[in-house]
């Protein structure tokens, strides 16, 4: 008789809107300059839904760039605020809304990476070591921080993150946290410190980020990461006056997004999903809609209905074990398979309640 352990992720992937919108940056409001922008906002969208920034190289998608008017919905000129000035200027920007179904059939068809829209959220411990300052931790909110520019880079930071359609949260920098990763510790990518440092947010994955200016301006920095169980380092650097953390973060989503993506087939397969403790009509509607919302289902259909046990027919695209961990990261089904048993076709879970 097999034994099945139950396992329980307590950390929620975060489902991230806005995917399949992009806002740009544009001289003015002329014809041309809408034209420039629409295809910049394109390759915006595409770069957050395939976890790839340098995907508007790849060859299989340049025949259908010709005309990227064909995929907007909705477009738009909005001024865009000027985060990192001062006076808060701001500056003219495009909004530019992209039709779902022709952007997903566009990626269907040039066989692109797909990152599913339930994404891991990330911890960011973010450390500068300032000439004058000394180490710090970008996000503490202490007067000399704030002083020597960290508002500007925590700025930086959050306004990469949002372009890659990446979600994270940063430490509390509590009596807790200085217990636990010391500025120093977190510096020197200690990752036998910040593993367990990090636990207590219960994040699917964290990021150690630290950085620093030379006297010529020049800014050298590296990350460290750790996400479902891969862990990966690498350095960067950017000349004077270029903006150093949007590269940086490109970089880092590029090598994380490689994990949870997955190229869409143009035939499906069929997994049996079974699903205990599914006990109300708006329970049964709650399920449904958490399988529609993935990005790996291509379709579903009742299987079998027996007291509180549902059974659906699932169209995966990208196999057993990517609708698994979806499913498992959403929060809201717990998984029944064992931790030693093959993900084929056939998955078990129990319903989580809200």
């Amino acid at each position: 008789m097999m034994i099945l352990a139950c396992f329980s992720l307590h950390s929620l992937a975060e489902e991230v809107a806005g995917l399949y919108s992009g806002l740009v940056p544009v001289a003015d409001q002329t014809t041309e300059s809408r034209e420039l922008g629409v295809r910049d906002a394109l390759a915006q969208v595409l770069i957050k839904l395939t976890g790839n920034s340098k995907i508007m190289l790849v060859p299989s998608i340049q025949p259908f760039l010709t005309d990227p008017n064909a995929f907007v919905a909705a477009v738009g000129f909005r001024n865009i605020s000027d985060t990192d000035s001062k006076s808060k200027k701001s500056q003219p920007g495009l909004q530019v809304s992209f039709a779902r179904q022709a952007i997903d059939q566009l990626i269907r068809q040039a066989q692109l990476p797909v990152l599913p829209s339930n994404r891991p959220t990330i911890l960011a411990w973010i450390i500068r070591d300032d000439a004058t300052a000394g180490r710090s931790f970008i996000g503490e909110y202490n007067s000399a921080e704030v002083s020597a520019g960290g508002e500007a880079v925590l700025a930086s930071f959050d306004r990469a993150m949002k372009a890659r359609g990446m979600p994270y949260q940063l430490p509390n920098f509590d009596l807790q946290d200085q217990l636990s990763l010391s500025v120093n510790e977190a510096w020197s990518l200690r990752s036998d410190l910040i593993e367990p440092a990090s636990q207590r947010y219960e994040a699917d994955a964290w990021l150690a980020l630290r950085f620093y200016t030379t006297s010529s301006g020049q800014v050298r920095g590296a990350w460290l990461y750790q996400s479902a169980g891969r862990r990966q380092l690498n350095d960067f650097r950017a000349e004077a006056g270029e903006e150093f953390m949007a590269s940086a973060i490109d970089g880092l989503v590029d090598s994380l997004a490689k994990t949870y993506t997955y190229i869409p087939q143009l035939n499906t397969n069929e997994v049996l999903v079974q699903i205990n403790g599914v006990e109300s009509f708006k329970q049964y509607q709650a399920v449904l809609a958490q399988f529609k919302k993935l990005e790996v289902v291509d379709s579903l259909d009742i299987f079998a209905v027996q007291g509180d046990q549902l059974t659906l027919a699932v169209d995966v695209e990208g196999g057993a074990e990517l609708l698994h961990s979806a499913l498992v990261r959403s929060g809201r089904l717990e998984s029944r398979v064992g931790s030693d048993t093959a993900l084929t076709g056939r998955l078990e879970y129990r319903w989580i309640s809200e």
